[in-house]
């Protein structure tokens, strides 16, 4: 029976992505589980394993395609078997670019990446140090060429290569063309800004927060081996007050509103030419351990563009944190289809009022960003309220 590969779906807002290379050529005889295919979204390079075992065939997108999410893009098959008719579209409509006026080209010297086996690691590695993988040996499977093999050929000097020059424009700044992930954020954002938000701002008192972080990192650092940190904190109140204010924990569908029974909380991430968001799945449920452990996981492996398609997607509500940054307040963009996203600033010393005194106390500012075709400010502000009181007093929670 005829197996069709689908282009998958690696969230709830993608609508398409771009092939970057067909591992293997139609015809061949593939395996069940056997890579077959790498895709490159906004957030990674994606493996995609085959269905079934068969004969690859009637590829109908190729490297370079953006391809929509669903479409079928080969087929499967049994020896002797023909491939079906595909109705609908495959490929979607390249998003428009503003013109940039380049430089002559040089001529072109032959296309050796194209014949180059590495995997997604391997090649993000590569060009983060302008590696030509066209000089590294693969160690791998059929001389695939392996994150080992890239960081051993860095290590030994090699790694020469002049980085890809940017497109200038006669007697103007440089004109760098946005990368894959860059162009994909910037048009995720656009649609996402298009959202009617609305923004409420609270200023939370963090002296007990950070003390009681102090008193937790060896505590920790001996159960996991990880480096308690603010965010970890963060994380465990936004769950529990999201448990409170369930109504704050949902998503903007078409004119509905989905309540998710789940609470699994996406983390903006920072990663090599943009941002990722690792998912802390069922947060509400977990210790506060097991929280650290998992989000130092996550961040990990989002930098090292190692994600699996299930560690970032499904996310119910968001947190971007940029106090690290020193950062005091921003406002974040809601990432569709949630319908609210928690930006937190950095904790700093501020003069307050206590009691008709004027005194200094460490404070923090936490500003929500809404939809507002699914929630109103009294629901934002009641969830605000109760995220406040658990990080003014962190341990009637944790303990």
């Amino acid at each position: 029976m005829a197996v069709a590969v689908i282009f998958p779906k690696l969230d709830e807002a993608m609508t398409s992505g771009k092939i970057v290379r067909w591992l293997k050529n139609e015809g061949d005889w593939v395996e069940k589980g056997e890579v077959i295919l790498e895709i490159e979204t906004e957030k990674t390079t994606f493996e995609l394993e085959a269905e079934a075992s068969g004969i690859l065939s009637k590829i109908m997108a190729q490297a370079g395609d953006e391809v929509l999410v669903g479409a079928t893009i080969a087929f499967i098959l049994q020896p002797g078997e023909e491939a079906p008719e595909v109705t609908g579209p495959v490929l979607a409509q390249a998003r428009e670019k503003a013109p940039v006026e380049a430089t002559p080209k040089e001529p072109e010297a032959p296309k050796r990446a194209e014949e180059i086996r590495a995997s997604p690691l391997a090649k993000n590695i590569a060009r983060e140090h302008n590696v030509d993988l066209a000089l590294v040996t693969g160690t791998g499977p059929g001389g695939r060429i392996t994150k080992e093999d890239v960081l051993r050929f860095i290590e030994e000097g090699k790694a020469a290569a002049p980085p890809t020059p940017a497109i200038t424009e006669p007697g103007e700044e440089e004109v760098t063309p946005l990368s894959t992930m860059r162009e994909i954020i910037a048009h995720r954002m656009t649609e996402s800004f298009k959202t009617p938000h609305f923004y409420l701002t609270v200023e939370v008192e963090a002296e007990s927060l950070e003390e009681t972080r102090q008193r937790l990192i060896p505590v920790i650092e001996k159960q996991t081996g990880v480096r308690l940190t603010l965010t970890d904190l963060i994380i465990k109140m936004v769950a529990k007050a999201l448990k409170d204010n369930p109504s704050l924990n949902c998503a903007y569908v078409d004119r509905g509103v989905k309540l998710f029974k789940r609470i699994d909380i996406g983390l903006v991430t920072a990663v090599e030419g943009g941002l990722v968001v690792p998912v802390i799945r069922q947060a509400d449920k977990k210790s506060l351990a097991e929280i650290a452990k998992n989000r130092a996981e996550l961040v990990q492996k989002a930098r090292e563009r190692h994600l699996t398609k299930e560690e970032m997607t499904g996310s119910t509500f968001t947190i971007s944190n940029l106090g690290m940054f020193e950062i005091d307040s921003f406002n974040a963009i809601i990432q569709p289809p949630e319908a609210a996203i928690l930006a937190v600033g950095r904790i700093a010393d501020k003069v307050v009022a206590r009691n008709g005194q004027i005194v200094i106390r460490p404070m923090m500012t936490l500003t929500l960003s809404i939809d507002h075709r699914v929630l109103d400010g009294a629901l934002g502000a009641k969830f605000l309220q109760s995220l406040k009181h658990y990080l003014e007093n962190p341990l009637n929670l944790i303990l």
